[in-house]
């Protein structure tokens, strides 16, 4: 009886053990599992509207977008009207008032547009028109119009690893489709700073890479 009853607390601890080990494996380079996961959801920002390869400061000779070089660049001003298009479309993106608008029949105030730049580039984004863009987006002042669009498909990120380097947090990763988790065909490296934004925790964007799969 005493043999199993040790046996017993044996294979409990060693169950414990293997639990600890799994729970803290995320947090072997300094972030929890939940830290993780609010990588994962801040870098989805940026994939799920296919902005895959880009950076603030320029970092190497590839074809990268340099979005740090123009702070009304067309990238950041896509950035903001289709980051609330997605995530706030309830809130911030209203009919054009306009019968027949010419600009599109959708719109939204270029202040949310800016704030969203702001939020996770740290960069003061300056509103304009982008008329040579496909779709166009027009600036009247106060309102971009455009139009919606819907159908494609979209990648959500996963960070598997994080470290800092420095005061920069690396992260790695797979990009996977929203409809099919399965669907790996991209793996990532991004790198951010910590950033406050209304008083909260967060990051600020710096770069972000992805690549096809070699194993595919």
């Amino acid at each position: 009886m005493k043999r199993n009853f040790f046996a017993v607390l044996l294979v409990g601890a060693m169950t414990l053990l293997l639990c600890a080990v799994a729970a803290n494996a995320a947090s072997a380079k300094g972030f929890t599992v939940q830290q993780l996961k609010s990588m994962s959801t801040f870098l989805s920002n940026f994939t799920e509207i296919g902005l895959f390869n880009f950076d603030i400061e320029k970092s190497g000779d590839d074809d990268a977008l340099h979005l740090g070089s123009d702070p009304s660049h067309p990238d950041l001003i896509r950035f903001g009207i289709w980051h609330n298009y997605i995530n706030n479309f309830k809130s911030r993106i209203k009919p054009c008032k306009k019968k027949n608008c010419e600009y599109g029949s959708l719109t939204i105030e270029g202040k949310f547009v800016s704030d969203s730049v702001r939020k996770y580039f740290d960069i003061d984004l300056k509103n304009r028109s982008v008329d040579d863009s496909d779709p166009p987006y027009h600036f009247d002042g106060k309102l971009y119009h455009f139009e919606g669009a819907d159908g494609e498909a979209v990648y959500y990120a996963e960070v598997k690893q994080a470290e800092w380097n420095g005061k920069i947090v690396r992260m790695a990763g797979e990009l996977y489709n929203a409809e099919d988790k399965d669907d790996r065909p991209w793996t990532f490296e991004a790198t951010a700073k910590p950033y406050k934004w209304n008083n909260k925790d967060t990051w600020a964007i710096l770069s972000l890479r992805t690549n096809f799969r070699s194993d595919e």
